[in-house]
C-alpha cells in the first residue's frame, strides 16, 4: 500500500511550472488594420450624427410625420396601396410546400399590421372627417387583425371573423368615399 502523502508528492513533482521563457509569437490578420479603420470611421458617424441638429419641419399630421399634398387624395392613394398589399400577400398560392404557406402568412401579417400603421400616418387634421374616421377604422382593423393572427388566433375564431369582415366593411366604404 502506498502512503497518501507520497502520491501527492510525486503528482506535484510531475506538473512543475517551468522558469525559462518562453517566446510568444503574436501574428495579426492583414484585416486588423482595416477593422480599426471602419470602427474610427463608424466612432465618427456616430458623434456627427449625435451633434448635428436637423431643421424643424412643418407638421400636420396627428401623428407627427410631416404630410404635404391632398389629405383625401393622400389618404385614398394610400387605402388603396394598403388594401392591395393585403389582399396580394393574403392571397398568395405558393403550392403545399410548409415553409412557403407560413412564408405567405407572415408576410399576410405584416401587411396588415404595417398596412395599418401606415393608413394611420397618412391621416391628418385636414383629412375630411367621414374619411379620416372611415381610414382610421380600416387601419385599426387590419392592425387588430395582423396581431392576432401573430397570436395564433385562427382566421375561423369568432372574434377574428368578425375583424375580417369589420375591415372589408371599412374598407368598402373607403372605396366609395374615394371615387366621390
Amino acid at each position: 500500500m502506498t502512503d497518501p502523502a507520497e502520491n501527492a508528492t510525486s503528482t506535484h513533482r510531475d506538473h512543475r511550472v517551468s522558469r525559462v521563457p518562453q517566446k510568444v509569437t503574436v501574428t495579426s490578420s492583414p484585416l486588423t488594420p482595416i477593422a480599426l479603420l471602419l470602427a474610427l470611421i463608424a466612432v465618427g458617424l456616430s458623434v456627427w450624427a449625435l451633434v448635428s441638429v436637423p431643421e424643424p419641419t412643418p407638421v400636420a399630421s396627428t401623428t407627427g410625420a410631416p404630410l404635404s399634398g391632398d389629405s383625401k387624395e393622400r389618404v385614398c392613394t394610400t387605402a388603396h396601396v394598403v388594401a392591395m398589399a393585403v389582399q396580394l400577400q393574403t392571397n398568395a398560392n405558393v403550392g403545399e410546400d410548409r415553409a412557403a404557406i407560413e412564408a405567405v402568412a407572415s408576410n399576410a401579417r405584416l401587411a396588415m399590421l404595417g398596412g395599418g400603421d401606415y393608413l394611420l400616418s397618412q391621416i391628418s387634421d385636414d383629412t375630411p372627417q367621414e374619411l379620416a374616421e372611415t381610414a382610421r377604422t380600416f387601419g385599426n382593423t387590419l392592425q387588430q387583425l395582423g396581431i392576432n393572427a401573430l397570436a395564433g388566433v385562427a382566421n375561423d375564431e369568432p372574434l377574428q371573423a368578425g375583424r375580417y369582415r369589420d375591415a372589408e366593411t371599412a374598407r368598402d366604404k373607403l372605396s366609395r368615399l374615394c371615387s366621390n
